[in-house]
């Protein structure tokens, strides 16, 4: 089911070329959303970090600008 000689019958077909580079447009695409999905957790963890650091350690600055970033990207 899975041996070689599928896999060359697959390719052999007249859409490969195009099937092929509809899939690795659609795969860069997820990576490039995967990327902004994890730049926008790594800025939530800095949030949540900084909202859970005692009052004395805090960094209200800081924290006003993280937060006035994070409210940013939702208005």
């Amino acid at each position: 089911m899975f041996g070689l000689g599928n896999r060359r019958e697959h390719r052999s077909g007249p859409e490969t070329g195009g099937d092929l580079e509809r899939r690795v447009a659609a795969l860069e695409e997820a990576v490039q959303e995967n990327r902004a999905l994890n730049v926008r957790l790594a800025e939530l963890t800095d949030v949540v970090t900084e909202l859970l650091l005692p009052v004395a350690a805090r960094d209200e600055e800081k924290l006003e600008e993280l937060l006035g970033k994070y409210r940013g990207d939702f208005s």
